[in-house]
Formats: C-alpha cells, sequence, structure tokens
C-alpha cells in the first residue's frame, strides 16, 4: 500500500461486514433450511391438518392408496433442490416438527482453524475439516494438511456416523445416488457452523502489524493477545482450543435416524469473570486521523446465557442465538416475514480439545476489554482498485488450500491469487450500498461534465475492474449483488398510503405480546443515487467481458441472438486458429454464473424502481384529480433518463478518444467492445437465458426490464454508437408460432403489468416482421374468402326453396358482396386512373379486403390472365399516371425522383384519399409499388399526432430534399450574423400552378392557412366546406388583419426558423391532403399490424429496396434453371456476361421484363426468384417472359452478340402482355 492510500484504511468492528462471516452466516443459513427440509420430508411435523406438499403429514393425510415414505437419499436430494430455490422458504411446513432439525448434527465436526505463517498474508480461515480429510484421517493417513485437528479416533467416529445415513446402493451408475448419497453432502448438513462472531474474534485476534500491506500505520490495530502462530506439530492447535470462554459440549447425535429424537440440552463450562462491561466503548485515533469507537464484542450467547442455564429451543424467527443470520437478515432488512417456524436450537459450536482433553493454554483466553477490529479499505478509487490488483499471490503454493470463502464456478480457476486485505476490503466497500455511493467518486472529468453521473469516470472504471476474475473469481459480483439489495427498498409515500385491507392483519399482528414491529429497512436512495450503483455494476459486467476484436464481436452477435452457448468448433487450420478462441473467452464471461446472477438481480431491481415510479405517478394523479388515460403515464421514467444520458456521455467520450487515435469507424461497422453495447450483449443473455416462450411478458421481471431497456436504447441508438442488427434475437422468431402468433397480437389488448413481445418489434429482422405483417393480413383475407364459401353454399340451398325467380333476384342483389371471391377491378390502358377510381368509389371495406385480381386491356386485345404479374403492371400504370405533375396533385424532385404531395392543390380531398387506398390495396396484397415517397410521409402514417418540436429538423428532410438541408446546415453554421449576408424573410416558399407564394410563418402560427375570412378560426388546417380562395389572393401569404411585413431571420431565432420550415413543408402546407392520404391507406390494414415497423422498414414494405440492383447477387440467389440450361451451359454464360454490362437503368428493365417490378422487395434476392427456360434453338425470335410464374423463355441463339440485340429489344419494348 502506497503512503496516499492510507487515509482511506479504518478499522472495522462490525462482524457483519467482513467477507468471511458473512460467509460463515450464509453456510449457517442455507444448513438451516436444508435440515427443515430433510426433518419435515422424514418426520413430518404435529399438526393434523397439515397442507405443505413437502411435509410427511400431509402426504400420509392425502392419499388414496398405502403410503411409501420417502428415503434419506429422496429427502436429501429434494432438499438441497428447495433449498437452493430463489425463495427457499416458500414450501416450508409452517407447524412445529415432529424431530428438531438440530439433531441432524454431528458431534465433533466442528471448529474454527485460523492459519497465518510467514509466507502467507495474514490470516485465512477454514471452516469445519473437508470430508476428504476426515475420510483420509479415519484411515490412518495424517498427511491430509491442516484441514483437521482432531485425531484418527475422532475422525473415524464422525465418519462412521454418517455412514450409518448412508442407504445401500441398488443402482452404481445412478447420478442422484452417486451424488446426494456421498459422504461430502451428507457432511455439509451434518456438521457444525460457528457463529460469524466467532470468526470475527478469530480473526482479529490472529491479525498482527507485520500482516497488514506495507505502509500501513499499525497504531489503529490492537496488539495481539497472543501469538497466534500455529506449531509446526501434527497437533495442531485452532483458535477455538484457545477460547475456553467458549468451549461447550454439543448434544451427541450418531447419525442415527431411525427414531425422533428429542433436543438435548447443552451445557456450557464456566465463562472467566470480566471486569469489563460488554457495553463499554472505547474511542481511539487511528493513523489516518479518523476518531474510530470501538465497541468490545462479547457474543451474544454468553451475555445473555449464564453459564450454568441450559439452552432451550425457542421460535427466533429464522435467527440464531439472537443474531440474524445471511437470507434471514436479509428478509429483515427488507421488511419481509421470514417463515415462522424456522427455529434452530440454542446450540453452541463443539471446540476440539488437545490430547489431555483441557484447555491448551489459559493465556490463549479471549481479553474481554481487548475490542475487535479489522483494518480494510473505507471506500475506493478507480487508482486504488487498480492497486490493489497487485496485492496478489505470486504462487499458487503461496495460497492457503482452505482458502474456501471464494465460490469457483470454473474447475479450472482454482487459484484466486488476491490476499486476504484485498478480498475483505473489495467486500467491505462493494457490498453496502452506503459506502459503494461514497466511492468511485473521483476527479470530475471534462469528457463527462454534461453527464447526469459526472463523477464517475467511465474510462477508468473500465481499466479499475477489468481482470479482477482472475484474482479473485466471484468476490465482486456477489458483493455488488448484495448493495444492489437496496434498490429494491420502497419509497417512503408507500408507508402512507397502504391498502386500508391489510390495516387489520397489521394491528393484530403488532398486538401479540411476542410480535415486535419490523425492523427499519434502511432509506430510499433517490434516483442519482441509484443510478451511481446501477453503473458501478454495469462497469463490473461489462469490464469482466474480453475487448476482442470488432469482427469477433459480429460473429458473436449472431451466435448469441439464436441462443447458441458455445459455437460449432470447426477444424482447426491456420486461417481460423486465432478466431475461435476470442469467441471462447467472450461467451464463457458471459456464461460465468455469478456474473448472470448479478445481471440478473440488477435488472430486477430496475424493475422494482420503475414499479415504484408508475405506482407513485398513479398515486399523485389520483391525488390531485388528474383526468389521464388508462396505463399512461406521462414523465413517469425518471432513473431511465439519467442512465441514458450517462452513457450517452460515456459513448461520446470513447469516440473522441477513439478519433484521437485516428482510428476510423465507419456507420454500417460493429463498434466491437463499448460499455453500452457490452451492456447490450447481457441484456441479451439475460432474456434468452430466461425466456420461457410465453409471447406475453412481465413489464417489471429481469426479461421485462431488459426489454424495455432495450427498446430504450434503440432509441437512443446514433447517440450511443449501436447497430440495428445488434438488437436481433432470432431466437424469438424460432420459438413462437409465426402465424397464430400475430393474428392473437391483433386481438392483444394492453395491460398495466405486461406486454406481448410483439410489441418490440427491434428484436426481429425484417423479414421476420414482413411474415407475421402478411401472416395477419392474410388472414384477414382468408376469412373474407371463406365468408364467400359459406354464403355460395347456402346459395345453392336456397335454390331448392326459392321459386319465384324475382325474388331470388332482390336477394342477389343484395348478395353480391358476399358472393364475390375477388376484388375485380377490369381497367385499360387508355385511362386506367380514372377507371380505377370510378370502380373503387363506394365499395364496401368488406369487398377491398378480398384477394385482388386485374384485368389490363382486354378490349384493346391483350391476353394477360392475373397470377401476379398484371397486378404489378397495373399498380406501375395507374401510380405514373396519378403522380403525373400536371394532374395538380403531386410534385416530383427533377434530382432525386422523390414525390411529394402539392401544396396549395386544387383537387378535391377525396382523389387523395382514393390513391391512399390503392397504396393500401399494393401492401395488403404483398405488391411493391414503383413510387418514392421521403421519411415523412411513413413518419406520419405511424405517427399521426405531429409533433415538429421533437424531431431533428435538417435530418428529417435529407433524403426527400438533400438540397435544402445541406444548405440549411450551411445557414446553421454560419458564424457571422445571418441577416446581413443571407438577409432571408421569416417565410416558407413554394410554387403552384406557375405562381411563387411566400407565406408568413410567424404570422400564420395561430391561424388558419389560408385565410378564408372572419368565421374561420381553427388552427390545425382540415378539410373544408369553405371555398378555397384564388392563388392571387393574399390570404396565402399573410392572414387579412396583418398589419406588417414578414421579419428577417437573426442568429438568434435561425433554429427555431428551420424547424418552422420543415414543419410548414411536411405537415402544415399538404395537412389535407396529406390527412386524406392517410385514412386511405389504413382502409386495408390494421393498425395494430402496422406497430411492426419503423418509418424506415415500411418505407422498405412499401417501395421495396433502394439500393442498386446487383446482378451477381441475382446470380447467386434469384436464379434457377430448367434443364438442359444450367450454370456452365455456353448460352447461360453468355447472359451473364451481356447482363453483367447493363447499367443500372437496364437492370431496372431486365428485372420488370421477368418480374413485373423493378425493385428489390423488403424481403431480398431470395424473394425474386425466376427460372431460365430454353425456348428452342438459334431463332430470330425474342426472349419473353411470363411475369405472373416468373419465367424467362430463352432460345439458345448462336452468339452473344446476338443474345445482346435479342435481349436487349425485349427488355426495351416490355409493355403489354400477349404472345410474340
Amino acid at each position: 500500500m502506497t503512503t496516499q492510500h492510507r487515509g482511506a484504511v479504518v478499522d472495522v468492528s462490525d462482524a457483519s461486514r467482513i467477507l468471511e462471516c458473512s460467509q460463515v452466516d450464509r453456510q449457517r443459513s442455507f444448513q438451516c433450511i436444508v435440515r427443515r427440509y430433510i426433518s419435515q420430508i422424514l418426520y413430518g411435523c404435529t399438526s393434523t391438518f397439515c397442507t405443505t406438499p413437502t411435509c410427511l403429514s400431509c402426504n400420509k393425510r392425502l392419499v388414496s392408496k398405502p403410503f411409501r415414505p420417502p428415503t434419506q437419499l429422496t429427502a436429501r436430494a429434494l432438499a438441497f433442490y428447495l433449498a437452493s430455490q430463489d425463495n427457499p422458504y416458500c414450501r416450508l411446513c409452517p407447524h412445529d416438527l415432529n424431530v428438531d432439525p438440530d439433531t441432524l448434527e454431528i458431534e465433533g465436526a466442528d471448529g474454527l482453524y485460523i492459519h497465518d505463517e510467514d509466507d502467507r498474508d495474514g490470516p485465512t480461515y477454514s471452516v469445519n475439516p473437508q470430508a476428504s480429510s476426515l475420510q483420509a484421517m479415519a484411515r490412518g493417513n495424517t498427511s491430509v494438511g491442516h484441514s483437521w485437528t482432531g485425531n484418527a479416533a475422532e475422525a473415524k467416529r464422525i465418519v462412521d456416523a454418517i455412514e450409518d445415513r448412508r442407504q445401500s446402493r441398488k443402482d452404481p451408475k445412478s447420478l442422484g445416488q452417486n451424488l446426494y448419497d456421498s459422504i461430502t453432502m451428507i457432511f455439509a448438513y451434518s456438521k457444525q457452523i460457528p457463529k460469524p462472531s466467532a470468526v470475527f474474534s478469530s480473526l482479529s485476534l490472529s491479525k498482527s502489524p507485520e500482516r497488514l500491506p506495507s505502509g500501513t500505520s499499525s497504531s489503529a490495530v490492537p496488539v495481539p493477545v497472543t501469538d497466534n502462530k500455529r506449531a509446526p506439530s501434527p497437533n495442531r492447535t485452532s483458535f477455538t482450543d484457545r477460547t475456553s470462554a467458549q468451549a461447550t459440549s454439543s448434544p451427541v447425535n450418531d447419525g442415527r435416524l431411525s427414531e425422533p429424537t428429542s433436543p438435548q440440552s447443552c451445557n456450557r463450562p464456566a465463562r472467566r469473570s470480566s471486569k469489563t462491561s460488554p457495553s463499554a466503548i472505547t474511542t481511539e485515533l487511528s493513523s489516518n486521523g479518523q476518531c474510530v469507537h470501538k465497541i468490545q464484542h462479547i457474543p451474544s450467547s454468553y451475555a445473555n446465557n449464564p453459564p450454568s442455564q441450559k439452552s432451550s429451543t425457542s421460535h427466533l424467527n429464522g435467527t440464531f442465538d439472537g443474531t440474524l443470520d445471511g437470507a434471514f437478515a436479509d428478509k429483515v432488512k427488507m421488511g419481509a416475514t421470514p417463515h415462522p417456524n424456522m427455529t434452530r436450537k440454542k446450540t453452541s459450536v463443539s471446540l476440539p480439545k488437545t490430547s489431555a482433553g483441557n484447555i491448551s493454554n489459559p493465556t490463549d483466553v479471549v481479553r474481554d476489554e481487548q475490542p475487535s477490529t479489522i483494518s480494510l479499505y473505507s471506500d475506493l478509487t478507480s487508482e486504488i482498485l487498480d492497486h490493489l490488483k497487485d496485492q496478489v499471490v505470486h504462487d499458487r503454493r503461496d495460497q492457503s488450500r482452505d482458502f474456501n470463502f471464494v465460490v469457483d464456478f470454473d474447475a479450472n480457476r482454482r487459484f484466486r491469487p488476491a490476499k486476504s486485505f484485498v478480498n475483505r476490503s473489495l467486500y467491505y466497500t462493494l457490498s453496502d450500498p452506503e459506502t459503494l455511493l461514497k466511492s468511485f467518486r473521483d476527479q470530475n472529468s471534462p469528457d463527462y461534465m454534461y453527464s447526469p453521473l459526472p463523477h464517475l469516470d467511465a474510462h477508468r472504471l473500465s481499466h479499475a475492474f477489468r481482470d479482477w476474475g482472475q484474482r479473485n473469481g466471484a468476490l465482486i459480483f456477489d458483493s455488488l449483488y448484495e448493495a444492489v439489495e437496496a434498490l429494491f427498498r420502497p419509497p417512503p409515500e408507500f408507508d402512507t398510503q397502504k391498502s386500508p385491507r391489510l390495516k387489520p392483519s397489521r394491528k393484530d399482528a403488532l398486538s401479540s405480546r411476542n410480535a415486535t414491529p419490523r425492523t427499519t429497512p434502511g432509506r430510499y436512495l433517490s434516483d442519482s443515487e441509484a443510478a451511481h450503483i446501477i453503473m458501478i455494476c454495469v462497469h463490473a459486467l461489462t469490464s469482466s467481458i474480453p475487448v476482442g476484436w470488432p469482427h469477433t464481436w459480429v460473429q458473436v452477435r449472431k451466435l448469441r441472438g439464436w441462443g447458441v452457448v458455445v459455437p460449432g468448433a470447426a477444424p482447426k487450420t491456420a486461417q481460423n486458429d486465432n478466431y475461435a478462441h476470442p469467441w471462447l473467452e467472450i461467451m464463457d464471461e458471459l456464461e460465468y454464473e455469478p456474473a448472470v446472477r448479478l445481471a440478473t438481480r440488477l435488472l430486477q431491481a430496475i424493475g422494482t424502481r420503475r414499479c415504484y415510479e408508475h405506482v407513485l405517478a398513479n398515486m399523485h394523479a389520483q391525488d390531485d384529480h388528474m383526468v389521464q388515460r388508462e396505463f399512461a403515464y406521462i414523465g413517469v421514467e425518471r432513473l431511465l433518463p439519467i442512465l441514458l444520458g450517462h452513457l450517452t456521455q460515456v459513448e461520446k467520450a470513447a469516440l473522441q478518444r477513439r478519433g484521437k487515435t485516428k482510428s476510423t469507424q465507419s456507420a454500417d461497422e460493429d463498434p466491437g467492445w463499448t460499455v453500452t453495447a457490452t451492456f447490450l450483449e447481457w441484456l441479451r443473455t439475460i432474456i434468452v437465458k430466461q425466456w420461457d416462450g410465453n409471447v406475453e411478458i412481465n413489464k417489471w421481471s429481469s426479461i421485462g426490464t431488459a426489454v424495455t431497456l432495450m427498446t430504450h436504447l434503440h432509441a437512443n441508438m446514433k447517440s450511443l454508437n449501436l447497430r440495428p442488427a445488434m438488437f436481433h434475437i432470432p431466437y424469438f422468431d424460432e420459438e413462437i408460432d409465426s402465424i397464430q402468433t400475430p393474428i392473437d397480437f391483433v386481438k392483444h389488448k394492453e395491460r398495466p403489468n405486461s406486454f406481448h413481445i410483439l410489441q418490440h418489434p427491434i428484436f426481429f429482422a425484417q423479414d421476420a416482421l414482413v411474415g407475421y405483417f402478411r401472416a395477419i393480413n392474410f388472414n384477414r383475407m382468408f376469412k373474407q374468402f371463406r365468408k364467400t364459401t359459406q354464403i355460395t353454399n347456402f346459395q345453392s340451398r336456397w335454390d331448392q326453396l326459392m321459386n319465384d325467380p324475382r325474388h331470388w333476384n332482390v336477394a342477389e342483389n343484395r348478395l353480391e358482396v358476399a358472393l364475390a371471391e375477388y376484388l375485380v377491378l377490369d381497367v385499360s390502358r387508355r385511362d386506367p386512373l380514372e377507371e380505377t377510381l370510378d370502380q373503387l368509389w363506394g365499395q364496401e371495406k368488406r369487398k377491398l379486403m378480398k384477394p385482388l385480381k386485374v384485368r389490363i386491356g382486354i378490349l384493346e386485345g391483350e391476353v394477360g390472365l392475373d397470377q401476379g404479374g398484371v397486378t404489378y403492371e397495373f399498380f406501375r400504370l395507374i401510380l405514373n399516371e396519378a403522380f403525373k405533375p400536371d394532374n395538380g396533385m403531386f410534385t416530383v424532385d427533377p434530382q432525386t425522383g422523390m414525390t411529394w404531395f402539392q401544396p396549395a392543390s386544387l383537387e378535391p380531398h377525396w382523389k387523395f384519399e382514393m390513391i391512399g387506398v390503392l397504396f393500401s390495396l399494393a401492401v395488403y396484397n404483398g405488391i411493391t409499388l414503383p413510387v418514392t415517397f421521403p421519411h415523412a410521409l411513413y413518419d406520419y402514417f405511424l405517427n399521426q399526432e405531429h409533433n415538429s418540436e421533437s424531431i431533428h429538423a435538417v435530418d428529417y428532410i435529407a433524403d426527400g430534399w438533400p438540397a435544402l438541408a445541406k444548405s440549411f446546415r450551411e445557414f446553421l453554421a454560419y458564424p457571422g450574423e445571418v441577416a446581413d449576408v443571407f438577409m432571408r424573410d421569416y417565410t416558407f416558399s413554394f410554387s403552384a400552378f406557375g405562381q411563387n407564394i411566400d407565406v408568413d410563418m410567424q404570422a400564420f402560427r395561430d391561424c388558419e392557412w389560408p385565410d378564408r375570412g372572419p368565421d374561420t378560426d381553427r388552427v390545425s388546417p382540415t378539410p373544408s366546406a369553405s371555398p378555397i380562395p384564388d392563388l392571387s389572393d393574399s390570404s396565402w401569404w399573410q392572414p387579412r388583419n396583418a398589419g406588417s411585413e414578414p421579419s428577417t431571420v437573426t442568429n438568434k431565432d435561425r433554429e427555431q426558423y428551420i424547424k418552422d420550415y420543415v414543419n410548414w413543408l411536411t405537415f402544415r402546407s399538404v395537412a389535407p391532403q396529406l390527412a386524406a392520404f392517410t385514412r386511405g391507406f389504413h382502409t386495408c390494414l390494421h393498425p395494430t399490424s402496422l406497430s411492426f415497423f419503423t418509418p424506415e422498414t415500411l418505407r422498405s414494405l412499401v417501395e421495396g429496396s433502394s439500393q442498386n440492383i446487383s446482378a451477381d447477387l441475382i446470380r447467386q440467389h434469384s436464379v434457377q434453371y430448367e434443364p438442359p440450361y444450367s450454370p456452365t451451359h455456353t448460352t447461360i454464360s453468355d447472359f451473364w456476361a451481356v447482363v453483367d454490362t447493363y447499367s443500372q437503368e437496364e437492370l431496372k428493365r431486365l428485372l420488370e421484363f421477368v418480374t413485373a417490378n423493378e425493385r428489390i422487395p423488403i424481403t431480398g434476392y431470395e424473394s425474386i426468384k425466376f427460372e431460365i427456360i430454353r425456348a428452342g434453338g438459334d431463332t430470330e425470335r425474342l426472349p419473353t417472359s411470363s411475369t405472373c410464374f416468373r419465367k424467362l423463355w430463352l432460345p439458345e441463339y448462336g452468339g452473344r452478340e446476338k443474345l445482346r440485340e435479342k435481349l436487349g429489344v425485349a427488355i426495351r419494348n416490355s409493355e403489354g402482355f400477349g404472345i410474340v
């Protein structure tokens, strides 16, 4: 320890804050639960009406045939399983048991052994001998190390008692018998574990100044009473031999449980008198200048019970000798009531004696006047945590083999080189929330000055927490697990808002003579404090994952998304040896059980805090008599914005550091290891590991919280340096029913405490979402078709009963829509748009829901049967006609080809609605349209409540109006006064029918546009019956009562000017047309099915892919051949040689010639498959195609140039259907 770290060292006198004491406490709690389960399973309880399924009394009473009692092996296996569950108390019998669980103890298997040698760092400890040590000692092998201080006779007696509890093996290959009938498992619940207070006293007495890390002052450390170094003799003396005040004799239990036995009393030898009061407090000034108050420690069992008093059995609500143990203490702190019958007999630990049977040395007795303290770090910083990494044991032989308080989940990680002082300091600081809140408050870095948590330096924390798994295993994760419990504390408002139904029971409980109020669970942490603890846990989890390489992370994310734990090992070659190992390293850390347990608990805590926030918001809304929509909480989330704000600054600082190293990263490249990206991988891990296949997920559970967090991360994806593919979990799509689940989702009703998995489409790839969307549409289409079939069958039966044909004619007219199997549109090429609108006008919605069939140019002599290809041609024809600028409905950008609505259009609104119906029909029938609309249209389709303040104005129009967006960026970036140089008025400019109109946006901010007179005062433009003014009227420029000219844009209002301009461009100037078009678009589509899509994916669904067409990808994924054609055939080789030379325009024509669609659908090249078929030998005929069946008839031409010529003529003259 360096000099600058001395001030962080304090003397700790609280046993519960010491690592070893906490571990012993947990062992005692688990052992108590196992014993109680074994007792109730084997012997039952005293109640005649017991209903506990795991109790023998209940099983005897409820059976209808002869009952076979469980064996000890069955009871042992079931007890260990139940005790290891998340809530081990729920299946305990609440009644008094026939056999006291403490009678399962074996006398002599006890003791606390402290080892302190020159070549080891300070005292380490071992609780009880290992079963292997006992067996070896019983066989006479004395070279078993220092795990047992008794003699061979005592060891043999204990082993014999264990053997008596084993049953004769019937199946040597049985896993259950080999595991739960082993000496180790029996000894685990039969041994006597000392109290945490005994461990604390022994550790504090074993500590000496020279055992502290170098540089630590010993003025605050008590001088040990005796030299506690072990003698080299085989008969070593444990600390318990030196404490005569704690020496007792336990009841003898030979291990035979054939008959119920009553608890036996425990006689304790007289304790030496002490002149010091047990409550005496001393004050001492430590070397770091802190005033340390030391409380003299006397175990409560000796302070409360006279030496001659016999211990008696009493109900202590899950405590041991009046002290809270492990999980019971946690439940009391949480305000939960422990199981009422978790009792333990007040026995003390039997202590081994010397060969003479007496206490070894009277001078080794604990002095009551000597306070017990252990020196530890009071808090941590990144610098201290980095420094502690050097406090390690450098050789496995230097580490005690009884160093058993670290849980090893991997047999290959047995050597944990961290020293005892390091481990205790980490546990002391990381397991307590108040201490953790004081830790890691480094000097504020300028990189995080805008973060909600500016004191947390993410860069330093990531390095500080890295590589600790190799030093002390799961200690950091287990310690933080305990600190996270503070996040479950309810807010104080809950204490004053209890349900009235709970008050009587609570009152009766407190009025009982022996009942005591619950202990205070601790203060409710503020949102910033909770975020501090959460981010510490996030850094611990993310730093445990190897950094790897970006291309390695790409493969890992793909594998983990499918739920793969270990990838299939490819044959080792020189090319893949370097890449297999990083995969396994990353996956191993993501599967490390203590880290997974911490991540799960952390998500549960975040979910609980969010639940508290929603409940409080609901309570406040009721108190203030606020009217809110059901389940709608505005401004409820307080914790998540803090976390997202800090993570945003973390990623911003990381990108700045990467820029300083001249490391570039493309927008589509995987970011590799980052704090947020790795945290996202932890969220995916928890979801995949814990999801049970149910599409309804609890909103506040660990899975629900992970889903919510990922949704918020996705919403801030750009600022967090994430990619859309990183959120995909194909495991969901693999497990759910791709047909029935989306159909059921349409009927899903919103619930306050759960959500449907399909409400979060970020987890699914585009092709999966399109499949769900089309499954919903097909189901609705099939329902209409089925109704038609039913009515047709009814018609055939009615014909036999209907005598008067006039009556049937009336009924047939009424049933015309119901009897129609398809929606048939018959149009000509001369005026397709007008004819289509005439046929669609007035149609019932149920008629539009039927499958679409189109006939084009029948009267002109065309021969075309609609099997899909004619429909594509139909939509191409009518939309080309509708989007002509001469019609006055739409405008087309000459540079980008982007289509948008014409402001101040004179066309009636119903025409826009009918064009929207055509869009709806196309999407409903799975047709990709040859149109190009900007992102703003699809954003309005999904979010009709337009909010101009919530969008980033320039980016919002970048795809539709790139030149305008570029000029706006230059306008914002100009350093001087824009009014002097640009001289722009605060107006929105557009052209309509040859006239240029400049609208005063500030003047029309609170009134209707255009101003139609004093009788109208609508703010939002809507379709109105009042006539539209002529374009030459001044009401288009300014309101009629405006008396001033538009103002000039200045630096002060230029940002607001751009927001207003974009709002007028994308909404205000075309609001009536946009609203009518949107109504038509939603005609055939269920609103729930549209929730699968974002504006970008909905655009891809309607328009197809906007990327360039690749001839190579078409050749690889889209083409099949009918023999004799094959990929190596000469004609096919010539065909692709010609296609490879085509431009993008020619590739579009080829694709349209074969498939009737020039766009690549959203589902990719795999969905546009077509077949090339031989159409005879060398000929002068042109190639032909069947767009409905995706077939290209290609003659076997004599040469490549001839093929080029004929194919070019065919694709340039492909309009119409018939025989060529």
